[in-house]
């Protein structure tokens, strides 16, 4: 991905529609303080290359959907059985 500079004007620009886009994730997804840096950080990511392909209107928008897509999938959190327990009987 060749470097390109934004100007000072698309900056600002970048900066709200990223805010824009984080909103509806948290509205959607809801706030995860461990995973919020990463994600946030995706998303970013995502806002800066659809500017760099010369994307323009709905770009926060176009980025919630790219997020959405591309959003790890983990394999669900496995449950663990307790052992049954048997009071001892008293002879």
């Amino acid at each position: 991905m060749p470097f390109s500079f934004a100007s000072p004007e698309d900056l600002v620009l970048l900066k709200a529609s990223l805010e824009r886009a984080w909103a509806t994730v948290v509205e959607r997804h809801g706030y995860d303080p461990l995973k919020a840096p990463g994600e946030r950080e995706r998303l970013a990511y995502i806002v800066a290359a659809l500017w760099q392909q010369g994307q323009s209107g709905c770009v926060a928008e176009r980025a919630v959907e790219q997020f959405e897509v591309t959003a790890p999938t983990l394999p669900p959190t496995p449950t663990v059985k307790r052992a049954s327990y048997t009071r001892p009987s008293r002879r």
